[in-house]
């Protein structure tokens, strides 16, 4: 284990991970040892397992501090996995029909628990490759935009309160190397 807490988790460091957080463990069951696991990342930046249960199944995503594909030597923050949490939680409360629901957030481990949304829906990125017509996608697409856009913004939130989620969004890395390069 790193020094900091964070350790890469393969599918039997998981299921050790599963049985001590109660929050997954109750989505899946007590059935540890018959649990389905299989790795569904696309092996480029983090590591995303699909679990079943004999209660139900979740999607775990751990982020990794650097670039899966190449390695160390190409780091990335671990501070991603924070923001797309905190995104999904408030996303998921402002349009929850389109988003998928956040069970668990370990910053220190870069691990995200959610639902899993079971076949037939499959990534909307494969389905429009196979040329799957989506008949309702425009629709949902712009509810999922006008209530997340909206609700987010200065027409509605007060100045502070649009200022204090800002700040907890703020990631600074990218922000501040985009900054540093325009000035330039």
């Amino acid at each position: 284990m790193a020094s900091d807490g964070f350790r890469p988790l393969d599918e039997k460091l998981l299921v050790e991970y599963l049985k001590a957080t109660p929050s997954l463990a109750a989505k899946l069951g007590s059935q540890f040892d018959k649990l389905e696991i299989k790795e569904v990342g696309d092996g480029n930046l983090n590591f995303v397992y699909i679990v079943i249960g004999s209660s139900g199944s979740v999607v775990i995503k751990q982020a990794l501090p650097y670039i899966r594909c190449i390695g160390e030597s190409w780091p990335m923050t671990k501070e991603r996995a924070y923001f797309e949490a905190t995104t999904l939680q408030e996303h998921g409360r402002l349009c929850p029909a389109h988003v998928p629901e956040v069970y668990h957030f370990d910053r220190e481990m870069c691990l995200i628990g959610m639902r899993y949304i079971e076949p037939p829906h499959i990534i909307l990125r494969k389905g429009l490759i196979a040329g799957i017509e989506y008949p309702l996608l425009a629709e949902h697409i712009s509810e999922y935009l006008a209530r997340t856009l909206f609700y987010t913004s200065l027409l509605y939130l007060t100045t502070t309160d649009h200022k204090s989620a800002g700040k907890k969004l703020y990631y600074h890395e990218i922000v501040d190397a985009y900054v540093s390069r325009m000035q330039h």
